[in-house]
């Protein structure tokens, strides 16, 4: 019987040990004013070439405020500014230039939806790609 009872005690600690709160990473949330550039990769279905677009951009980041996307806006890339939300793994953003309803798929490219990011320290890469384009911010922390 005390074995039966020191055994349960053991298993009640190992399941109590694993249940316990660890201490997590705090999320991390991009603040400041990044630069860097943005390319666009088109994969024509037909010859299956890869058209490129690239454009240098300056995106900034508040929480309070939200985001912008400032710089070269004029071919490639639209301004965008609006909220964002990050978890570990996405980053959303919500563009108030754009009207709402889907994300139009024609003309300049907006920051608008869902994207992958990483970021630490001052390294900050947003992307996100389908079967025929891709999206891609290789952004840094400006001074």
């Amino acid at each position: 019987m005390k074995k039966n009872l020191l055994g349960l005690l053991i298993i009640s600690l190992f399941i109590i040990a694993g249940c316990a709160k660890k201490d997590e990473t705090p999320l991390s949330i991009p603040e400041g004013k990044f630069a860097g550039q943005f390319t666009r990769l088109h994969v024509n279905k037909t010859t299956n070439k890869i058209d490129t677009l690239k454009a240098n951009l300056v995106v900034t980041f508040s929480t309070t405020t939200g985001y912008a996307v400032l710089s070269d806006t004029s071919v490639v890339h639209g301004g965008s500014k609006g909220s964002f939300v990050v978890d570990p793994l996405y980053i959303q953003f919500n563009d108030n230039t754009i009207p709402v309803g889907p994300v139009p798929t024609t003309g300049k490219v907006r920051l608008a939806g869902i994207y992958e990011y990483y970021y630490k320290g001052t390294s900050l890469k947003i992307g996100r790609s389908n079967d025929t384009l891709g999206y891609y911010y290789d952004l840094t922390l400006a001074p």
